[in-house]
């Protein structure tokens, strides 16, 4: 009897053993399941993740960003391609007519005390000033765009912002007088000028002075290039700290944090991609009546990541007009041009090689021409009427029709008083 039961014992203690072998194996199973789970998850999420920031890197890449600034009585849009480091200006006639939404109706309503339709931006500015949200509303449904934010500066502001980025020199096509902040009057004369805060505001915000608007939309633009340019030579350190300030100083929907990851990006723009475009219309009784269908044309481009920038900037500039199209038409940059020293000047004639290339002039050879010094540069052409654009390289160049040995349509000798 107790034989049988220790054997029993004994037989029960050996299935015990052997379950809580198995039970621990299935828990050990399970537990090695969940935990090779939770690893693979969290490789997993991670390089999820990295893939997600590694999207929207690219997509920040690929960034178009709209701004509407507002400062004085004028507007402009802001068009930062970051993509290809383009930052291009629309600034807009004060006198432009704006179409109305229904906030922009009410706001004019209760500025002008009757209901309209539209409204010129300035009396738009004065209507919605605090109101930038319905500002940017009113230049949308205008233009057709979307706004990604607006900026708007008070004429204090300005002025500091311009004197931080540094002083700028503008081209005046007139002698302009203003008065500035303490009633002292002071005059711009037409030509070069270093422009602090305070000029630019008077330019900006005081368009009476300037009696075409088209003038003065250009002047504005210069003034928005020029302003970008000089921020760009600061350091970088030094620009970020500016847009820290900006960004505190305006009224704006935008943060200095929704910008700062693309600084870096926007402080590298070269000289040349900082452009501004003026939109074509017509006057109106006095209003200017925006060309919607070419306006259409422009921000198509504009605001594509893969738009044609360079054939729509190439439309704001002077080459549209109809003396340049004449000049671009008898334009000697495909014409092999041949240049001869007649001088003692050594070096001169490649000095003029590397200065005309460096323009898109094509220059086969140069020579020195022993047939006694000239003072005047003489210009021989294979045909008349040609070279009419490089007179303006020389003092007083003299043309003659002529045949060039080496083949050349064009033979430059240059004079002495011609030395570079």
């Amino acid at each position: 009897m107790s034989k049988s039961k220790k054997k029993r014992v004994g037989v029960g203690a050996i299935l015990a053993r052997i379950f809580v072998v198995i039970l621990v194996m299935i828990v050990g199973g399970i537990a090695s399941f969940f935990g090779v789970r939770t690893f693979f998850l969290s490789k997993f999420e991670k390089e999820k993740k990295e893939e997600v920031a590694k999207q929207l890197e690219d997509e920040n890449k690929e960034r178009v960003d709209v701004v509407l600034m507002q400062a004085g009585d004028s507007m402009a849009i802001r068009i930062y391609h970051n993509k290809n480091q383009q930052m291009i200006y629309i600034p807009l006639r004060s006198d432009m007519k704006l179409s109305l939404t229904d906030s922009g109706k009410k706001a004019m309503e209760q500025e002008l005390g009757e209901s309209v339709k539209s409204a010129a931006i300035s009396d738009v500015i004065k209507a919605t000033r605090d109101q930038g949200d319905v500002m940017k509303e009113q230049v949308e449904e205008t233009l057709g765009i979307g706004v990604n934010s607006y900026e708007i500066i008070s004429d204090d502001d300005l002025a500091g912002l311009v004197d931080d980025a540094g002083e700028i020199q503008v081209d005046l096509e007139q002698t302009i007088t203003y008065d500035d902040t303490s009633g002292r009057s002071v005059t711009l004369t037409a030509g070069e000028n270093t422009l602090d805060g305070e000029a630019v505001l008077a330019l900006i915000s005081n368009e009476s002075m300037i009696s075409d608007e088209n003038d003065h939309v250009t002047l504005i633009g210069d003034i928005l290039v020029e302003v970008s340019k000089a921020l760009s030579d600061q350091t970088l350190s030094d620009y970020k700290d500016y847009m820290k300030n900006y960004y505190k100083t305006v009224d704006s929907d935008k943060s200095y944090n929704d910008v700062k990851s693309y600084l870096k990006r926007m402080h590298s723009v070269a000289d040349k991609n900082y452009n501004y475009k003026i939109l074509e219309g017509r006057e109106d009784n006095g209003e200017f009546q925006l060309d919607t269908d070419a306006a259409k044309e422009v921000f198509d481009q504009l605001l594509s990541e893969e738009g044609d920038l360079e054939s729509v900037l190439d439309n704001s500039e002077a080459a549209s007009t109809e003396e340049s199209t004449e000049e671009d038409t008898n334009s000697s940059k495909d014409i092999s041009i041949e240049i001869q020293n007649s001088t003692k000047i050594s070096g001169l004639a490649s000095n003029w090689r590397d200065k005309l290339m460096e323009d898109g002039y094509t220059v086969g050879s140069i020579k020195t021409n022993r047939q006694g010094e000239l003072t005047h540069t003489k210009i021989i052409i294979a045909e008349k009427g040609m070279g009419e654009d490089l007179k303006s390289y020389f003092k007083n160049p003299e043309y003659e029709v002529g045949e060039v040995t080496s083949g050349a349509k064009i033979c430059i000798i240059l004079g002495t008083e011609d030395e570079i």
